[in-house]
């Protein structure tokens, strides 16, 4: 788990909400793309393109069964969790984990990465991000 950190830097104004969608299916950290299985909130586990079933990012830690908050909407300036080299200016999508990767040219892109990804500190293994 992201033992507390503090994902949302700017919610963006209000096309930006912070919602619990559902439950979530299973322990996810602050911080990972989510999608909607229908019944609970889960990590992205399809890779791009299919980014269009992404509902937004998970505002805080959830354990399997307990309520998820999700952060959803544009123009939020949020940390993702990350992996991979990435610098500021990439665009990105997310791998099968619900992390964010850089977006190759077949990808829908999901957000842009603000900052290279921390890889020491409080924020190690995310980046900061705009969501689109």
């Amino acid at each position: 788990m992201a033992a507390g950190i503090n994902i949302l830097v700017n919610d963006g104004g209000a096309p930006a909400r912070i919602m619990k969608v559902a439950n979530a299916g299973a322990d996810l950290d602050a911080g990972t793309i989510v999608v909607f299985d229908g019944t609970n909130v889960v990590a992205a586990d399809e890779d791009l393109p299919s980014l269009l079933h992404a509902i937004g990012v998970l505002f805080v830690d959830a354990t399997s069964g307990d309520p998820a908050s999700v952060l959803t909407g544009s123009g939020i300036i949020c940390y993702l969790k990350a992996t991979g080299t990435i610098a500021s200016g990439d665009k990105l999508g997310h791998d099968a984990s619900g992390l964010a990767k850089v977006a190759t040219t077949a990808d829908e892109r999901f957000a842009i990465a603000l900052e290279a990804k921390a890889t020491s500190g409080t924020h190690s293994g995310f980046v900061k991000a705009l969501l689109l």
